[in-house]
């Protein structure tokens, strides 16, 4: 496995729990908030948001909301603990982790994301701790020579926990180094970034997400550090149905922070298996109005757009067609535009991206 591959694995491991699966290193102000849990009044806003005449079908949930209990767990590390992510983080800052014997088998994924649930949600811990160096077992990580080692065994689940643990703490550890992001006294709050977000995926999925477990972001985000709000809705323990190969559906919103726009809305489903578009279908979907048809019908009916669209044109078809995905990009007349990614053949929406006039091409 390269050392992208696993990095990215290991950042996937590391902020499962957050909206995106992004390092702490690279992104370092991060807030993992979920707030179906820990805030009641957003609930309550976004169950009158729901009954205020939106004709959602409503998410049913048998059992009551599980609350994580890791980060008042991990706030009782020792100075010694804390010393080992500050000294595994400073080991990050020049390279990435080297990666010795195999990569972790697809069945130890699956395993993975259903203990990782566990850890979070049910209070199961490991036995140890992830080993720190060699001759300690055989799966563990060299602090000198910035090295994870497999052994050529599968792991156990006291292995995989001791891991999943170690991940945890890193982002705890790390979350408490750095300054988060706080959004300025003109900006939308929290709360009205989570019922801004859950009104965009009622309307445009006809989804009620008001069950649903909900994590927010608030960071600079891009090469610009606009600020922005990040908001995902997921069933809970969707690792576990994930690793169970379960299918569910998780919704996730973009807003800008500065104006509130929400300017990216996507559903996800990884059970969903796409269609590349062959060359003869893309010649056919070039001369059929239908997607266009249904884009503007997505950004008039649904998104509830008003201001005129003076052009409409498929978009980025080389790599939609490989994605399986039509894109059409829709023009405003103020020089704002949408660009409508819906699923091929059944024009189904994946996402609605909006660019308002100052930033669209």
């Amino acid at each position: 496995m390269s050392n992208k591959k696993f990095t990215a694995s290991l950042a996937v491991l590391l902020f499962s729990g957050s909206v995106l699966t992004v390092s702490a290193m690279a992104v370092p102000r991060i807030v993992n908030t979920p707030v179906a849990a820990q805030n009641k009044p957003v609930l309550q806003d976004m169950a009158r948001l729901a009954s205020s005449g939106s004709k959602a079908p409503v998410l049913k949930v048998e059992a009551p909301a599980p609350v994580s209990t890791v980060n008042s767990d991990l706030e009782l590390m020792t100075e010694e603990e804390l010393q080992q992510v500050y000294d595994f983080a400073d080991r990050q800052v020049n390279s990435d982790p080297r990666l010795t014997g195999r990569e972790m088998t697809d069945a130890e994924i699956k395993r993975r994301q259903i203990l990782e649930d566990q850890y979070v949600y049910d209070g199961v811990r490991p036995k140890g701790s992830f080993p720190m160096q060699p001759g300690q077992s055989d799966f563990y990580y060299d602090l000198k020579m910035n090295t994870f080692t497999y052994p050529d065994r599968p792991l156990t689940d006291e292995e995989l926990l001791q891991f999943i643990d170690w991940s945890y703490r890193v982002n705890y550890v790390m979350s408490k180094r750095h300054v988060k992001a706080v959004p300025g006294p003109e900006e939308l709050s929290q709360k009205e970034a989570v019922v801004l977000a859950a009104s965009s995926v009622g309307k445009l999925f006809d989804v009620d997400v008001a069950k649903l477990e909900t994590k927010v972001i608030y960071d600079e985000a891009g090469l610009d550090k606009r600020r922005t709000w990040a908001i995902q809705f997921s069933p809970y323990k969707s690792l576990t149905l994930s690793g169970q190969g379960k299918e569910f559906w998780q919704y996730n919103v973009i807003i800008d922070g500065p104006t509130g726009i929400v300017v990216d809305t996507t559903a996800s489903n990884f059970s969903l298996k796409r269609t590349p578009i062959s060359t003869s279908a893309a010649s056919l979907i070039q001369k059929d109005a239908s997607w266009i048809h249904a884009a503007t019908k997505i950004v008039t009916d649904k998104q509830g757009e008003t201001r005129k669209i003076t052009k409409a044109f498929l978009t980025d078809t080389v790599t939609n067609n490989k994605r399986g995905m039509v894109a059409v990009k829709l023009l405003l007349e103020d020089g704002s535009s949408y660009n409508a990614e819906m699923r091929y053949p059944d024009q189904s929406l994946r996402c609605l991206i909006y660019e308002p006039a100052n930033v669209a091409k």
